[in-house]
């Protein structure tokens, strides 16, 4: 069962939502969650939720052994710190250093069986194919059903067991570990959530009205994202530039034409996920980290990684490249550093050496990012020695033709990077790039993709339009507008508050004038008091009229969203009943 099912839409999500809401406080609610994230879970093989269940249990009990090794470290030396062992007591630094030691054996060990089972299920055939061809036998390959997001929730377990071992959360029991791995929302896609990001509301979260809202028009429109432009540029990819096609079947255009489909479908598929877990998230009070940030906007590879998949690049970030000394090393250790984690990066993606050669096509990429930056900054530091100044005036023109010239090198080297990593098959694999190089007797082009272009030549603009921030931009203004409307109103109400209680003020200040001056001070003050009353008037008058204009821009505002968020749903349902042709319960099934 995934989001974009129709069991999901019409059956699974609004009975889990009426009985969360049914239910009060956030324990009971917490138990209602972790029952159905486990039903969802099932429904990829009840026998893989046993799975999860036993890797779940183990990693609290290693978590709880490294809690408990830490404390007493801590307790011998409770403000150790670097060089302190020069002159501290050697048997508290000696009890300091056996349990540290005895910490890092526990992590090392559960770190170790989360990865074994990783491996077993996701590369047990692929070492057996490898050491097949390596040896010229062939041994009957294992073949493995892949548990549901077994990649995701491994990496969830190692970042909370490695964040108990650094000190960042302290170990939680196995029932708050359980619903933080299988929580439906992130449990099969990501983004990788990491427990520390949500502790808090576990105990304590809120879901208002407009949580709610932004919620489910978050959701609405990931759905239709999936089901209406992601499967449908699979579609056209497929149908321009099929996984197994061969030599002379396929003209120069309709790769490139295929291969442009296939990186929207890309974007489009796991964003569309990405969103609609945000907005499940936020229908009951959840607020997970974004995971894109319109990656095809990037001005560099560097930059594009920023935007891509941002929890997995800031996992191996934080586990892996800075554990092993980040950039703070030599130029050959930073190589190094940055080789193992994109070859650990292409094959988290596949069990195939596709995806191992599309990690390290990143990783030159990045070195020669790397290299050309610390050029830069080498210059600019000579420079700053030399005293010389950087020229001003006409630095605009240069600067925006950079981010142009940045931005289109960026889309090409993730362009060709898609092509890697669709094709396991090598051959296939070098057909596709032999042809796409023009070094193939292929036409350029035929009839029938430039009549499948035409004729879908609308998606294809809103496809484009889908990966960039346009929409969200749009959104941006029109909340903008709300926000002012408020903002006007608001400060008219503080301003007619301030203005009362300076005549408050004012009044009782009279009072005592009064008392002195007799007539001539009441006269005064009535006069005083008359043109505060106008002055008020006027300010009412406003604030009404503000109001007015407040509500009308609100209710125009979430009225068209909406009204959006009912069409995207409506459009999304068609296109999945319409999608679905062998009978509804085996299809979904």
């Amino acid at each position: 069962m995934s989001f974009s099912s129709l069991i999901f839409v019409a059956i699974f999500l609004p009975v889990f939502l009426l009985v969360y809401y049914l239910i009060p406080g956030t324990r009971a609610r917490n138990v209602a969650l972790l029952l159905f994230s486990m039903a969802f879970y099932a429904f990829g093989g009840v026998s893989y939720l046993g799975l999860l269940l036993v890797m779940t249990l183990f990693t609290t009990a290693g978590a709880g052994l490294i809690a408990a090794r830490r404390h007493k470290a801590m307790e011998a030396m409770p403000d150790e710190e670097e060089g302190d062992e020069e002159f501290g007591d050697p048997e508290a630094i000696r009890f300091y250093t056996k349990n540290i030691r005895m910490a890092k054996f526990f992590l090392g060990i559960t770190i170790a069986f989360l990865l074994a089972v990783l491996a077993v299920f996701k590369y047990s055939g692929f070492a057996a194919e490898n050491m097949a061809l390596l040896f010229g036998t062939s041994p009957e390959i294992p073949k493995l059903i892949l548990p549901l997001g077994i990649s995701f929730y491994v990496f969830k377990l190692i970042s909370y067991v490695s964040d108990v071992y650094m000190g960042r959360i302290e170990p939680a029991d196995y029932y708050h570990v359980l619903l933080y791995t299988v929580m439906f929302h992130h449990v099969t896609q990501g983004p990788i959530v990491r427990y520390g990001e949500i502790a808090e509301e576990l105990e304590n979260r809120h879901a208002g009205t407009e949580d709610i809202a932004d919620g489910a028009f978050r959701f609405s429109l990931g759905l239709a994202k999936k089901t209406l432009l992601a499967d449908h540029c699979g579609n056209l990819a497929e149908t321009l530039l099929p996984i197994g096609f061969q030599p002379g079947e396929v003209t120069v255009l309709s790769a490139y034409l295929g291969s442009l489909f296939f990186m929207l479908q890309l974007y489009l598929d796991f964003s569309a996920y990405t969103d609609m877990a945000l907005g499940l998230g936020k229908m009951i009070g959840f607020h997970f980290p974004e995971n894109f940030n319109y990656p095809y906007m990037a001005t560099s590879v560097r930059d594009f990684w920023r935007r891509w998949h941002i929890s997995l690049s800031a996992f191996f970030r934080d586990y892996v490249y800075i554990p092993m000394g980040g950039s703070r090393v030599g130029f050959f250790r930073l190589t190094l550093n940055l080789f193992v984690v994109w070859a650990l990066t292409g094959l988290w993606h596949g069990s195939s050496w596709n995806f191992v050669l599309w990690g390290l096509y990143y990783f030159v990429f990045l070195s020669i990012e790397n290299m050309i930056r610390s050029f830069r900054k080498a210059q600019a530091e000579k420079k700053a020695e030399e005293g010389e100044e950087t020229a001003g005036g006409s630095s605009r023109i240069p600067a925006v033709l950079t981010v142009f010239l940045g931005h289109i090198y960026a889309l090409i080297v993730v362009f060709f990077g898609w092509v890697l990593f669709r094709f396991q098959d090598f051959k296939t694999l070098c057909e596709a790039l032999r042809l796409m190089s023009f070094q193939t007797k292929a036409a350029f082009s035929g009839t029938s993709e430039i009549l499948l272009l035409q004729n879908n030549i609308f998606f294809v603009i809103l496809a484009l339009l889908a990966v960039t921030p346009f929409a969200h931009f749009l959104g941006q203004q029109c909340l903008e507008m709300v926000n002012k409307a408020y903002a006007a109103e608001e400060r008219n109400r503080e301003r007619l508050a301030a203005a009362q209680n300076e005549e408050q003020q004012d009044q009782e200040r009279q009072a005592l004038v009064r008392k002195h001056l007799g007539a001539e001070g009441e006269q005064d003050a009535e006069e005083e008091n008359a043109a505060f009353q106008r002055f008020a008037g006027r300010l009412e008058k406003r604030i009404a009229l503000l109001k007015k204009k407040r509500e009308r821009v609100a209710g125009c505002y979430y009225l068209i969203r909406t009204i959006l968020m009912l069409l995207f749903l409506v459009l999304a349902l068609v296109s999945m009943v319409g999608a679905s042709y062998t009978p509804f319960l085996y299809n979904q099934f």
